[in-house]
């Protein structure tokens, strides 16, 4: 079922004072010269998830001439249900955006997941095969939430649990039962972390293996986890592998102590991508190899969202065709065609999406801003 953003409004966001635009139910190209606006637009529709957004921007930062207040409302069809979704921030009245959904207020930020689902690609994704390995955690954990809702508060949770952790054993707090409490909740939470992540590395590596031919222009990754915890989970059985956890806590407790940190568990992870038909890690790659091996497992996201969940995600594209040749911008479109999705794009030229044969809205920006 195709999910699509039919209505958008932005007040006092970025460049925007009031933008009111609406839509049809195809892809919506975004052109401009710079600094129109153009990923703004991407921008408000992504911190419409939990999250800062696909700029990692503070909240006091986004609105218009540091005015310290902004709006963002969207018009979501679902099939034949509208679902309106709005979020505004006011510093005089909360530090804390609120969300609404039908007329309906939420503190939490998660509820947004239940609706609207959003997949992204910008250029500031571009270094991540070189970046930290944190990086790349954060990357398949935001994939991981776009299938499993709760997978963001365990990370949030599992993150406090180590925090809290390591300050009993820097303090030295001679309070047995606190730290095995502790860490009892690590192990679960953790565990968790490892399941959701697997499964959803599978449903990832059995669409990269069934694309469409014409697709074979994005070569397929492989991709997959690493790490001390990855070996010892995949060679046990969840409660074996629990007790396991548990037992390397207690006995990394003075390690732990001395350096300062927690050495065993899933934020040691490493995500591998390699180059499989040249069987070559994807940091050996060059950049424009890098770019087209990270658009393949997008796409593998979008495609595995819309099985897993019966409809279709929202895809931000930010100057990613601009960056392709014209066999790929072709290959792009069709299948962005294919999988039945609305995708939202940005570049400074409407040619860049003639390869969409008429199949996408074209907005310039230049004529309304």
């Amino acid at each position: 079922m195709l999910s699509y953003i039919s209505k958008l409004k932005l007040t006092n966001y970025r460049n925007f004072e009031n933008l009111n635009l609406e839509f049809p139910g195809s892809s919506i190209a975004l052109v401009g010269k710079n600094g129109v606006g153009k990923t703004n637009i991407l921008e408000a529709i992504s911190i419409m998830q939990p999250g800062r957004g696909i700029r990692s921007a503070k909240i006091t930062d986004i609105s218009r001439n540091n005015a310290n207040f902004f709006g963002v409302f969207v018009e979501l069809l679902l099939g034949n249900e509208k679902i309106q979704i709005g979020t505004e921030y006011n510093e005089k009245i909360s530090r804390v955006r609120k969300i609404k959904i039908n007329k309906n207020y939420y503190i939490s930020q998660m509820e947004l997941i239940k609706y609207l689902r959003i997949i992204s690609l910008s250029p500031s994704m571009d270094g991540m095969f070189i970046d930290s390995p944190h990086s790349r955690r954060k990357f398949i954990d935001r994939i991981t939430w776009n299938f499993y809702g709760n997978h963001s508060q365990l990370i949030n949770s599992y993150d406090q649990l180590i925090k809290e952790r390591n300050n009993i054993l820097r303090e030295n707090i001679l309070d047995h039962g606190w730290i095995k409490n502790v860490e009892k909740q690590i192990v679960d939470f953790g565990s968790n972390i490892l399941i959701n992540r697997n499964k959803i590395l599978s449903l990832l590596a059995s669409e990269l293996e069934n694309r469409v031919d014409h697709i074979k222009v994005f070569p397929a990754p492989d991709i997959f986890l690493s790490g001390e915890v990855e070996e010892i989970f995949g060679s046990n059985n969840v409660e074996n592998f629990k007790e396991i956890y548990k037992e390397k806590l207690f006995n990394s407790r003075s390690l732990d102590s001395l350096k300062g940190s927690t050495g065993f568990g899933p934020h040691r992870s490493e995500l591998s991508v390699n180059f499989k038909e040249k069987k070559i890690p994807a940091y050996l790659c060059s950049t424009g190899e890098q770019k087209i091996l990270l658009i393949s497992i997008i796409l593998a996201t979008a495609r595995a969202s819309k099985d897993f969940h019966g409809s279709s995600p929202i895809l931000l594209l930010d100057e990613v065709f601009s960056h392709l040749d014209e066999v790929r911008r072709e290959a792009l479109s069709r299948e962005i065609i294919d999988i039945g999705i609305q995708a939202w794009m940005t570049s400074t030229e409407a040619s860049h999406y003639m390869t969409f044969g008429g199949k996408s809205y074209i907005i310039n920006l230049d004529e309304i801003v």
